[in-house]
């Protein structure tokens, strides 16, 4: 899988579940990288085993724009391009116990979540993941991005004629640190679980789609929850995907919140809340598909807060297979203090994408 982006955004951010910029860094950051760049491995054993593993080398030759405008004084993106650096993305098995009724993954994999957490980067709708799906990325002490995953044993399946899907898994999560008279990594690992409710057809694989592009008539209701010590993520989700009139319509909803206190790293002692949602429409005649986003997330105790709202046309000559995407968001931050931080980002994206 390759996806090759180009990328343009006005002023600079600092990191962070909500980004606070700074005003006085003018003008526009111009990025030609790839936004991914991935091998990818699956099979079936025996009619019972199924593998799956895949590499990334993310966000190639990404020149570094970042302004951390919260330091003293305020330092500006350094322009270094990214390296040639590749991580194992997922790397599991799966025991089809009974068939989809009851199956083991174990290995290196995505965590229950909400739907879009769980949908695969290659059959995306939008051009990408929403920009708050990931907020507990880095929290549980893991020295680089692992983009949702987390090493550890889940069961799942469907049951009731496929109308109820579960996931539930213990997984690493975060190590405690070691003291002068106690080792590291004594505490409880983490827990997280999710429930499903499919209306019509059910989703059968360990990946979701952001769209089965007429494949499928999909709707469905889920909920899931993530805890380990006092870190604790919850979500509930929407989402439909049918064929309708000359195309077919995509929607979804995701809600999530998320609390560490002083467990995870860094403390996330505020909870963060987080409404994601995209919605468009596919016209199979030339075939191409606007879409809308819209994303507000908000931190408690403070007046800190964010809104996106991005407008896009994905343009899907062999679906999946090879696409092209362009969208444009505008991102306002109200940092609770001060004047609001006003956004604009470009990003035009094409996929090449074989399994």
């Amino acid at each position: 899988m390759l996806q090759p982006q180009y990328e343009a955004i006005s002023t600079g951010t600092a990191a962070g579940p909500i980004t606070v910029g700074d005003e006085a860094h003018k003008g526009l950051s111009n990025n030609l990288f790839i936004r991914r760049t991935r091998l990818l491995v699956g099979g079936t054993l025996f009619k019972k085993f199924e593998y799956f593993f895949d590499t990334d080398a993310p966000n190639l030759f990404r020149g570094d724009t970042a302004i951390n405008a919260g330091a003293m004084p305020p330092t500006n993106g350094t322009g270094t391009k990214g390296g040639n650096t590749m991580i194992v993305q997922d790397a599991f098995g799966t025991w089809k116990a009974a068939e989809d009724a009851f199956k083991v993954d174990i290995g290196y994999m995505l965590t229950p979540g909400a739907h879009n957490a769980l949908q695969g980067a290659g059959t995306l709708y939008g051009l990408d993941y929403f920009s708050n799906t990931f907020i507990h990325n880095t929290l549980l002490n893991t020295n680089v991005n692992p983009a949702g995953r987390d090493v550890g044993l889940q069961f799942r399946g469907l049951v009731l004629d496929n109308h109820i899907e579960y996931r539930l898994g213990i997984f690493q999560g975060k190590r405690n640190a070691g003291t002068a008279d106690q080792v590291a990594g004594q505490n409880m690992f983490r827990l997280a679980g999710r429930v499903q409710i499919n209306i019509l057809d059910a989703e059968t694989g360990f990946f979701y789609a952001g769209s089965y592009l007429g494949k499928k008539k999909v709707l469905s209701i889920g909920a899931a929850y993530d805890f380990q010590d006092d870190y604790k993520h919850w979500a509930v989700d929407g989402f439909l995907d049918m064929p309708l009139g000359p195309g077919g319509i995509t929607a979804q909803v995701n809600v999530g919140g998320w609390k560490g206190g002083t467990f995870t790293t860094p403390a996330f002692t505020n909870s963060v809340t987080a409404i994601m949602a995209e919605a468009g429409y596919r016209i199979d005649a030339f075939p191409i598909s606007p879409i809308v986003k819209l994303e507000n997330l908000t931190v408690s105790d403070t007046d800190v807060k964010q809104m996106r709202l991005g407008a896009g046309i994905a343009y899907w000559p062999f679906g999946h297979t090879i696409n092209v995407k362009g969208f444009y968001t505008h991102i306002t931050t109200d940092p609770g203090a001060g004047d609001n931080l006003n956004q604009d980002q470009f990003q035009l994206q094409t996929q090449l994408y074989f399994y």
